[in-house]
């Protein structure tokens, strides 16, 4: 049984670094050499020119480059569980995590790569009272903790970005890059992405867009009128929009969902023949394009000789196809059967729903003051003063799920600018109204309100989700897991040292104090890439306390030190075997045990040799 070493893969969240160097390496393996991969070469097997250096056409800003590199920054923090804030905890899927999205993202790389189907974000529009990440290039997590005070720090906080900072577009653009950069990566292939933003940053961020998704990959600007009247006091214009932009992963792979037919819609459809396929509209029967066998003469059942289309114009169908249809009753003739003809195009079979148009007005998704009004009737505020400004209706995103996602798939929504948790609301009336199975994962920042009832805007989200349950009782799914970002409680040494591997063996126990199983359970969780709204299990073998994630994919023993003793080593390895026996996991099963819970060498090595015996790989201690 190993000691579990720093660099390990539970240790850190997933290095996209080296995982883009792996892929390259199998794709190309003459590009690289015993020094690293030779970008000349890896550029001739590319077909490009191997000098390089030539200017190319984006947006640049200064602090690009170091925003790119920190979406490539492995973080060594960790997501802990806060089972008091949660609602059903034991059975949700949906997952709430305060935290910085930035190191909330990255911690996620693992276990929710390739698996959201919808990335619905409304960031910090850039007006000047937004706030703006200071996102540390050297310790994520730690910065996060100071800025939050949790932690003494230089005295940094969350600050708003004026527009006399000198760094206005610069400063949002550096927090928006990497963000949007590790987002893409858990993007199902048939993924799609909606952003929220106003005319503030969208030409930027429709550039940022065009580089990280790829101009081949935009679909639309959706155009979205937020108020119901003017703003008569404008300067020069009344803002009366916003917009919303939409990027697929691949766009030949996403297919955006039908929107309900109106009333107005159906109401073109009649019966006037009281034909036994239903409602008809009728169609007209000739067209402008050119067709060789659509210039014949027509001879109308009421005997009227038709000699051909009108000027310019041909019939859809040629003579052959027109009398097969006649005989079907496709062909409309007028009450008296002496019109020129038109089809009969059946309610029953158009498509049963409208295609997507990109302009969205209030009467169909809602304004900024219904969105107002929903967080009222969900949120309790000591004035109407402390409703956020902009937050968005629920209608807007109902309309977007419907576009994006389907009630019949486990379809999973992720929201990193959370606010007033608005996204994961409109998933529960959605999944209430049809049934469905949509799962959301939203992430905020703790960021202060200075009112005492919902100190910080994370609080504001949990408040309204919980809400949202009560006054849903419909959903499937009401509840919420939350977790909160904190520091690593696993493998505590100090980077600055050298001697990183003697600092590990000088360690007794590398599990930090005051950190519950389930802390650690979940950093195990993550750190091997499971998904954190797994089912957990508890169960005692031999008097001691095992824990089971995900149906036997993990196992964790994490009991007080010299517990294991030669004694119960037996019983407590029988009783994994059994239990994963019963579970029988697809998948690699890892078993890890608190290195100073066995009481001697010799407990520990039986316990591997016993679980080597059964089939476990992937046994270690921490």
């Amino acid at each position: 049984m190993r000691r579990m070493r720093p660099g390990d893969p539970e240790t850190r969240s997933l290095d996209l670094v080296g995982e883009n160097v792996a892929q390259l390496k199998k794709l190309f393996p003459s590009a690289f050499t015993e020094d690293g991969i030779d970008l000349d070469a890896l550029r001739e097997l590319l077909g490009g020119d191997p000098a390089g250096g030539r200017e190319k056409f984006g947006l640049t800003w200064h602090g690009k480059r170091r925003a790119a590199e920190l979406a490539r920054l492995p973080s060594d923090g960790t997501l802990l569980p806060r089972p008091a804030e949660s609602v059903d905890w034991d059975t949700t899927r949906n997952l709430v995590i305060e935290g910085d999205n930035l190191e909330v993202l990255k911690l996620l790389q693992k276990s929710c790569a390739h698996k959201v189907k919808l990335i619905c974000v409304d960031p910090p529009y850039n007006t000047g009272r937004d706030f703006i990440y200071p996102d540390s290039f050297q310790d994520g997590v730690r910065d996060y903790l100071a800025l939050t005070g949790r932690l003494d720090g230089d005295g940094g906080r969350l600050s708003s970005n004026v527009e006399t900072s000198g760094r206005y577009h610069s400063a949002w653009l550096d927090m928006m890059y990497p963000r949007l950069f590790l987002a893409r990566n858990l993007l199902r292939e048939d993924g799609v992405v909606f952003i929220c933003i106003d005319d503030h940053e969208v030409h930027h961020l429709r550039a940022v867009m065009d580089e990280i998704f790829g101009p081949e990959n935009f679909v639309a600007t959706v155009i979205w009128q937020k108020v119901y009247s003017p703003k008569n006091s404008a300067r020069h214009f009344s803002e009366d929009h916003d917009y919303l932009l939409v990027y697929a992963k691949d766009a030949d792979a996403w297919t955006p969902g039908l929107l309900p037919r109106t009333d107005e819609q159906n109401a073109a459809y009649k019966n006037p023949d009281n034909d036994p396929r239903g409602p008809w509209k009728a169609d007209n029967f000739t067209a402008r394009n050119y067709y060789s066998k659509g210039t014949y003469p027509i001879t109308t059942p009421g005997g009227r000789v038709i000699e051909g289309p009108p000027p310019g114009t041909y019939w859809r169908y040629s003579e052959r196809t027109m009398r097969e249809m006649d005989a079907d009753n496709r062909i409309w003739w007028g009450r008296d059967g002496t019109n020129r003809p038109a089809v009969k195009r059946f309610l029953s079979e158009v498509r049963q729903g409208r295609v997507p148009q990109t302009l969205w007005s209030y009467e169909e998704v809602g304004h900024n003051q219904d969105a107002k009004r929903e967080l009222l009737e969900r949120v309790t505020f000591a004035s109407s003063d402390s409703v956020f400004d902009t937050p968005k209706p629920t209608t807007l995103i109902r309309r977007v799920l419907t576009l994006a996602t389907r009630p019949d798939t486990e379809d999973i929504v992720l929201d990193f600018f959370a606010g007033s948790g608005t996204t994961g609301d409109a998933v529960l009336q959605a999944n209430a109204e049809d049934g469905g199975n949509r799962r959301y994962i939203l992430v905020q920042i703790p960021e202060p309100t200075g009112h005492p009832d919902h100190p910080t805007v994370a609080d504001i989200t949990r408040a309204r989700l919980r809400a949202a349950a009560t006054a849903l009782p419909a959903a499937p799914d009401r509840g919420f897991r939350s977790f909160a970002l904190g520091e690593s409680g696993i493998l505590r040494w100090d980077t600055a040292r050298q001697d990183v591997e003697q600092q590990t063996l000088e360690l007794v126990d590398t599990i930090a104090p005051g950190r519950t199983d389930q802390d650690v359970l979940y950093e195990l969780l993550l750190g091997r890439g499971l998904d954190l709204s797994l089912p957990v299990e508890r169960r005692t073998f031999g008097g001691v306390a095992v824990h089971c994630a995900g149906g036997g994919l993990l196992f964790a023993c994490l009991p007080a030190p010299d517990t294991i003793g030669r004694d119960r080593v037996e019983a407590l390895a029988h009783g994994i075997v059994d239990w994963r026996k019963e579970l029988d996991p697809a998948g690699e099963v890892s078993v890890y045990f608190r290195d100073i819970a066995f009481r001697d060498d010799v407990a520990k090595a039986t316990m591997a040799a016993i679980l080597d015996q059964y089939g476990f790989p992937f046994v270690k201690s921490l």
